[in-house]
């Protein structure tokens, strides 16, 4: 902080007021409830979801939100995401409040302390780590200790010297915003490379032959065995089930190369994540993944391919509970050009994958670049040196 400007614990600053929740005492009305669900990572109110809530009238009279307010996540957070994020009320609304998980931070004097000032410094001790300290967990959530909180000192320059200092991290931070948003369209663009490129090569694959994919592999179903939680035996083994691991096993039901295939759950139809997957090794597969083994390396990449390729909407029955059985997933019709063909294709899906594999780290390490400059920014701006 600069050796010019004074310093205040925020306690001393500030007024704080807790959250609501539903209402149980009429009479009630009608509030839109801010919530730890709609805190960007950079501060702001996402107002995507706001919870629209039936709330008692005297306690929401206590609690409605007032422009220049800001809204602190007290309780929260998870392993890997503290608590004590912070958003700026800056609407001219009247039907807002907070929930109970959250407190509202309001400005006693604003002669004193701009609101938008502090809300730049509460997130800067946020992102800096400086809030990080202060946590209490307990299970599943962290607690925010908020006393302690409320002893942190806030530098204090003049006025003039706050709103100058918020006009120049909201101009940096617009430039960063337009950098972030290229690297995040460069880095989508990137991961979805080789999908566009299959698409590509399938949708040219008119003169191939047609075969079905049973006539391409020997499906192994039948070897499959499920095994509830309470019974598996820890191990190191992988087992497999629609989506890929979901734990490791003492025992195995197969030690080679094969191709799963998802046979049930919503991502048949949302295709979250590939529907077809190689593993190699010992493992042990449940029957929720179809079981196929194919007489080459090629032709078994070539197919996992195809079918990640394709939808799967006009095999798959049932809508809530969606399911790809056996004699479906045989049925598949397969584009099959001459291995020499099908060598090529994979060979060059390889390429590209390695290559956006490449692009996708290297636009990660921008953003992470772009981020460490935020704080940079913020840590300059509240020590003086902000020019």
């Amino acid at each position: 902080m600069s050796g010019s400007w004074k310093s205040a614990p925020l306690r001393d600053l500030c007024e704080f007021h807790n959250g609501l929740w539903t209402g149980k005492k009429p009479p009630f009305e009608t509030a839109h409830v801010i919530r730890n669900t709609n805190f960007t990572a950079d501060g702001r109110i996402d107002l995507s979801d706001v919870a629209v809530l039936q709330v008692e009238k005297p306690q929401f009279a206590k609690r409605r939100l007032r422009k220049g307010d800001i809204i602190i996540e007290k309780s929260g957070g998870g392993p890997k995401q503290p608590v004590g994020r912070v958003v700026l009320f800056n609407l001219d609304a009247e039907n807002f409040s907070f929930s109970n998980f959250t407190s509202v931070i309001r400005v006693k004097d604003a002669r004193i302390l701009d609101s938008i000032y502090l809300h730049r410094v509460l997130h800067w001790w946020y992102v800096s780590g400086i809030t990080e300290p202060l946590q209490r967990r307990s299970t599943g959530i962290r607690n925010l200790d908020f006393d302690a909180y409320k002893d942190l000192e806030v530098p204090l320059p003049q006025l003039d010297e706050q709103r100058r200092i918020v006009a120049a991290l909201d101009q940096a931070f617009s430039v960063l915003e337009r950098a972030c948003a290229n690297v995040d369209a460069n880095t989508k663009q990137a991961a979805e490379l080789l999908d566009v490129w299959i698409r590509e090569v399938f949708s040219g694959s008119e003169e191939w032959p047609v075969r079905q994919l049973a006539d391409l592999c020997e499906n192994l179903d039948r070897q499959r065995v499920p095994i509830t939680k309470s019974d598996r035996q820890s191990g190191d083994i992988p087992y497999y089930g629609a989506s890929g691991v979901v734990d490791y096993v003492n025992d195995f039901l197969f030690d080679e190369d094969l191709l799963l295939v998802s046979e049930d759950g919503a991502n048949l139809l949302a295709r979250t994540y590939p529907i077809a997957f190689s593993i190699t090794g010992k493992a042990w597969v449940n029957n929720h993944a179809h079981v196929l083994r194919f007489s080459d390396s090629v032709s078994q990449e070539f197919i996992r391919l195809y079918l990640n390729s394709i939808s799967l909407n006009p095999y798959v029955t049932g809508m809530a509970q969606p399911k790809l059985n056996q004699s479906a997933l045989n049925a598949i019709p397969v584009p099959t050009p001459p291995i020499q063909v099908q060598a090529m294709i994979v060979e060059q899906a390889a390429q590209i994958h390695a290559g956006c594999r490449r692009a996708v780290s290297a636009y990660e390490a921008q953003a992470a670049d772009l981020t460490a400059l935020r704080q940079t920014l913020l840590q300059a701006a509240f020590s003086g040196q902000l020019n």
